[in-house]
């Protein structure tokens, strides 16, 4: 694959988004490879060590994508370029590329990836939002099955099997006056995502904002007055279920354990029969996901026993 100037489309997009997540300035994720992407690329490459062409290709993309992933970013460039014996069975379930919206002067990507039946709920519940006039925004969906847990990323997240979605982590519990979401904490370190929207119901709620003070997070409340809809209600309908929040976020932790982003295909699950290693081989061939760096650890574990 070689993106040079004057290629267009999805790939461009994801190479965009992927030098903007790495801090490089585009402009527009437009999927036009114009001078402004060029001239990032350039600037890439030479702070990379790449010869300093402007042209995107295998070395390049190859480099960007090694980044992306040390940083558990899930952005890979010409993800669906992957070598034949890599590729799933035909009977294996897909990934599939879904829309997402960039909420003005925030960050947050144009798509994510999902396994192709929470994709499909995905697709219904974006259908939806767009009719009510909201934002879906997004931070990701798939992982890379080398992407290290840490405190705030569990071994056995829902993100490695392709059925979980996180929302731009800027667009909540920043400014409850102007932000896409407004979170309401309901106790019990759940929290009520409320969209606003132009077809939602007027109503004033009590959102849950974050400062840092003295090197701790600090919880503050507003009460809003403004149009909304229950978007956790509204992304259950379509079988995605919200997660409760790391109890470390209320103690002062980072911010990333507020966990209000993260959103779950639940409908693809048994309670009590399904395991993670069953889930991963629905989209990966057995060999290669025996190399992810939690397989052995994960495999066995039982949704709603040890695998929540």
């Amino acid at each position: 694959m070689l993106l040079k100037k004057g290629s267009s489309g999805h790939q461009v997009v994801e190479l965009q988004e992927g030098l903007e997540a790495l801090g490089y300035e585009l402009g527009a994720c437009d999927g036009a490879f114009g001078p402004a992407t060029e001239k990032e690329v350039k600037k890439f490459q030479a702070e990379n060590g790449l010869k300093a062409d402007g042209l995107a290709g295998k070395g390049t993309i190859g480099k960007l994508n090694e980044l992306l992933n040390a940083r558990n970013i899930e952005i890979q460039v010409g993800e669906d370029s992957q070598n034949e014996e890599d590729l799933p069975p035909d009977e294996k379930l897909s990934w599939v590329k879904c829309p997402a919206d960039k909420f003005p002067g925030r960050a947050g990507y144009t798509r994510v990836t999902l396994r192709s039946d929470a994709a499909e709920a995905y697709n219904a519940l974006y259908q939806e939002v767009q009719d009510l006039g909201g934002y879906l925004t997004s931070a990701g969906g798939r992982r890379g099955l080398a992407s290290k847990a840490g405190a705030a990323r569990s071994k056995k997240s829902m993100h490695y099997v392709g059925l979980a979605f996180d929302m731009a982590l800027p667009t909540g519990m920043y400014k409850p006056e102007k932000d896409p979401y407004v979170i309401e904490d309901v106790g019990n370190r759940r929290w009520k995502v409320w969209m606003r929207c132009d077809k939602g119901e007027e109503m004033t709620v009590e959102g849950t904002y974050v400062t840092r003070s003295g090197g701790k997070t600090k919880l503050n409340k507003k009460e809003v007055t403004d149009k909304f809809v229950d978007f956790t209600a509204l992304a259950k309908k379509h079988g995605f279920h919200s997660i409760r929040a790391r109890s470390s976020f209320f103690r002062g932790g980072s911010y990333g354990g507020a966990e209000w982003w993260h959103f779950q295909y639940e409908n693809a699950l048994t309670v009590g029969k399904s395991t993670f290693g069953e889930e991963l081989l629905k989209v990966y061939p057995l060999a290669k996901a025996k190399r992810f760096v939690y397989w052995n650890q994960s495999k066995d574990c039982v949704f709603g026993k040890n695998w929540f």
